[in-house]
């Protein structure tokens, strides 16, 4: 009796431990294969869809069309994975709501300015969205949303122009960048209050949120260089030297590093946060826009504005790993709201030492309007990487791109007043205008005219300023 009982206490005891090891297999496979086979969502904002990339593949594996021919440069993604918050830029003025499984759209809500920055609450409760009123207009609004009930709570008066939003680790903060203000604004979520209006560098675009909650950093486009903030005295303690054109921001899950993408030096800036020096530039590609973190730090992924594609990065060997095709002017990319529980607090001593640098692009003929830049090619018959399908021994061909970081730029209809001025000051209005870029804030024309025969030529633009800007070729 007593061995049969002994016995049965061992079968049971090996069935329980048994089951104790499936279970903890269970945990250790769903730890392991989580972060690499999870998906993540790039938002085109040239072409109005979302990229579904497979993290384990590193490809694209579906299109979401959203049915405008914009999205919105920022994006969420819920918790558990099943929801999409998205939205449609300044041709749809919507944030949409889809179910990742079927990609059907589950709600939608209009608003009369355009959407641009979208984040979600730590806890999923509220999603954050930042409207920008358009070209020439002063203001902007932080709508906060109820995700349960998909109803707006209330709205927030930001500076003027808010572009991308992040929300503080523990949720009790949201900042917005507010490009034409060159501030940040600071709510408190708890009593959905403007706590703070803090002053910046030239055109910020993004705020990232250190790990621990106790700094912000934002990317400086025009200044070239990335704001610290202290997040309890709000105040910016100092500026550290980012790349060319510094667009996207974003701190490693360790905190231990700040990554910053560049647009115009088409590369990443690797700064040390503990020190805020600079360890390595990583070139991308071209128009390195925004950048984010696989869950455990291993990778990185930046999304490159002209070459329509994400760069993986091996964030321990700081090199490129492949390149993914996505679609029309990348951006904001959803693995951007993670906040990992695994990191090591910051605690900095400051010598009130800034670093600034400027740099010029002498290959394109460059002029700044009230609320843009233009930046125009003039494509050469003589030129080797030249692959236009007009006949420039017939044709003047230029490549124009125009950038705001607020604003519908599409909604001027430019090729109204765009003019081809010869040396006798005879303009000509383009024989064939096409938009290759749709989106609201930096879309893309190729302008083509007859040829012109005398040695200086003249772009002329109208609408961005009170008087038309000139690039001038000889």
């Amino acid at each position: 009796m007593k061995k049969t009982l002994w016995g049965i206490i061992l079968i049971i005891s090996l069935i329980v431990i048994s089951a104790c090891s499936n279970d903890n297999k269970q945990d250790l496979s769903n730890q392991i294969t989580d972060d690499e086979t999870a998906l993540f969502y790039v938002p085109n904002a040239g072409d109005g869809t979302i990229s579904v990339i497979d993290a384990s593949t590193a490809e694209t594996v579906d299109t979401i069309s959203l049915g405008t021919e914009q999205a919105s440069h920022g994006i969420a993604l819920s918790l558990d994975g099943k929801v999409l918050y998205t939205g449609t830029g300044f041709d749809g003025k919507s944030v949409i709501v889809i179910d990742t499984e079927t990609k059907e759209i589950l709600d939608e809500i209009k608003f009369e300015e355009g959407v641009h920055g979208i984040d979600l609450s730590p806890d999923g409760e509220f999603l954050y969205v930042s409207l920008n009123p358009g070209l020439g207009q002063t203001g902007g609004k932080l709508v906060i949303i109820d995700t349960k009930k998909m109803e707006v709570v209330t709205d927030i008066n930001t500076g003027d122009a808010p572009a991308h939003v992040a929300v503080s680790p523990d949720g009790s903060q949201v900042w917005s960048a507010n490009v034409n203000a060159n501030s940040v604004s600071v709510i408190d979520t708890n009593t959905k209050q403007l706590i703070a209006t803090i002053k910046v560098g030239d055109v910020p675009n993004e705020v990232a949120i250190s790990p621990d909650g106790k700094w912000a950093y934002v990317a400086n486009v025009e200044s070239d260089i990335v704001s610290v903030i202290d997040t309890t005295l709000l105040q910016t303690v100092k500026t550290i030297k980012a790349g060319d054109g510094p667009h996207g921001v974003t701190v490693s899950p360790s905190g231990e590093e700040l990554w910053v993408s560049n647009n115009n030096s088409n590369d990443v800036t690797v700064v040390d946060t503990a020190t805020l020096t600079t360890k390595v530039t990583i070139p991308t590609g071209s128009y390195a826009n925004h950048v984010a973190f696989s869950k455990d730090g291993k990778w990185a992924y930046v999304t490159n504005r002209q070459s329509n594609d994400v760069v993986k990065i091996d964030t321990i060997k700081k090199e490129e790993v492949t390149r993914i095709p996505v679609g029309n002017e990348p951006h904001e990319i959803s693995l951007e709201d993670y906040v990992s529980s695994n990191f090591k607090k910051i605690t900095y001593s400051f010598d009130n030492t800034n670093s600034n640098k400027k740099t010029e692009d002498n290959n394109k003929r460059i002029a700044e309007a009230d609320f843009a830049v233009v930046k125009a090619l003039r494509l050469s018959p003589e030129d080797p990487t030249n692959d236009s399908q007009y006949n420039l021994e017939t044709n003047e061909v230029f490549e124009i791109s125009i950038e705001t970081h607020s604003g519908d730029l599409l909604s001027l209809a430019l090729e109204e007043e765009l003019f081809l001025v010869n040396g006798e000051g005879n303009k000509v209005a383009p024989s064939e205008w096409i938009v290759k870029n749709k989106d609201a804030h930096h879309p893309q024309f190729i302008a083509v005219f007859p040829k012109n025969e005398d040695s200086q030529v003249t772009l002329e633009i109208g609408k961005l300023s009170d008087t038309p800007i000139e690039l001038n070729w000889d």
